[in-house]
């Protein structure tokens, strides 16, 4: 395990991880998972939803325009980490309500997956490609049916228009296949109210419409996927920035073992907290069932500036960008225009910054 990730495995780094994350939290209280007498059980449903390709057959693709390797970052997340509960088989940070997972075990079973246990993922935007670079607590397994995904919430109201996935890659070469690119072209996404569990919609059918598939689509070149040649434990997608827009985003990762079918999203208007279990021992739901080996985090913006009412926000820290030497970044607040403090090289963690000019 790489020497970052191992630091990770001790009660003082999982405290301050914790800490750190506490500091890129919602903008908006969620409810507490604490519990309730339990009601009547139903069997989990069956999985029948699934994504209708709507990709017309064509020849192999031809590559034109290969990713190269992102050089740092714009803006990143940092997730809670199970490592130091997986011992005991629990975990905290879980918040079903709000979509926000923290279940990198098996149903039933417990059986803690560090690969996909989110500890931190990293964007670049380096024209003509968007980097999303996950971080896990453990090295990525040799082989498996996983998949490592970013949704991309292009007008900022809480419900994702596109998502990006890829299954486990063979090797640190740029590939497409198993690569999908994904769009909720009807706008169903999260139900009446984005990211909140809603009562289920039996026409709500999460991203339904392939764009891309394996190099198929419009721009064979559209995503790409690979393990990090210089890391066992990290995973990297590029897709066109084409595909955000020019009016920013707000984005966060997924890793799934489990469910793995994008016409589900959002898992909690399709599962009832009863039918998905949950990771705490101090819940009556407990354990994990039919939503199970996930993991997720808030949502990060970039390129833009948050009111800090959109649902599912997060705070971040932004960097100075690689190819702007004298661009940096000021503390600025949600409720207010313009900056709080001196133009500095980073954006301290936590807060939310604007672009500004070095001294």
């Amino acid at each position: 395990m790489p020497e970052g990730v191992a630091a990770t495995l001790t009660k003082q780094a999982f405290q301050d991880s914790i800490q750190a994350a506490q500091q890129t939290g919602e903008a908006q209280a969620l409810p507490s998972d604490t519990p309730e007498p339990p009601p009547s059980l139903t069997p989990a449903p069956t999985f029948t939803q699934t994504v209708e390709p709507s990709l017309t057959p064509t020849s192999p693709p031809q590559h034109v325009l290969l990713p190269g390797s992102p050089t740092g970052r714009n803006t990143f997340v940092l997730d809670l980490i199970t490592v130091d509960l997986a011992k005991d088989q629990t975990a905290v940070g879980d918040n079903y309500a709000w979509s926000r997972m923290e279940r990198p075990y098996t149903a039933e079973t417990m059986e803690y997956l560090d690969f996909l246990d989110i500890w931190r993922a990293d964007m670049q935007v380096k024209d003509p490609w968007v980097y999303v670079t996950f971080v896990l607590v453990g090295d990525l397994p040799q082989d498996g049916d996983y998949r490592y995904a970013v949704e991309l919430d292009i007008d900022h109201e809480g419900r994702g228009e596109y998502l990006v996935m890829a299954s486990l890659p063979p090797d640190d070469a740029w590939t497409t296949d198993d690569v999908w690119v994904l769009e909720d072209a009807d706008g169903d996404v999260g139900g009446f109210f984005p990211l909140y569990e809603d009562t289920l919609d039996p026409e709500q059918n999460g991203y339904e419409r392939e764009i891309f598939h394996a190099g198929k689509g419009e721009d064979p070149d559209l995503a790409w996927v690979r393990r990090d040649p210089d890391h066992t434990n990290q995973l990297q997608l590029a897709f066109k920035r084409e595909l955000i827009g020019l009016s920013g985003l707000l984005w966060n990762p997924w890793t799934d073992g489990g469910i793995k079918d994008p016409g589900l999203f959002d898992f909690n208007d399709h599962f009832t907290f009863e039918e998905a279990g949950s990771p705490n021992k101090g819940n009556y739901r407990y354990p994990v069932k039919a939503v199970a080996q996930v993991d997720s985090t808030c949502r990060v913006w970039y390129g833009f500036i948050p009111t800090g009412e959109e649902p599912g926000l997060c705070t971040t820290g932004e960097t100075a960008r690689d190819d702007d030497p004298d661009q940096g970044y000021c503390v600025a607040k949600l409720s207010a225009a313009g900056c709080q403090s001196a133009c500095l090289l980073e954006c301290p963690q936590g807060e939310t910054c604007l672009p500004c000019q070095l001294p």
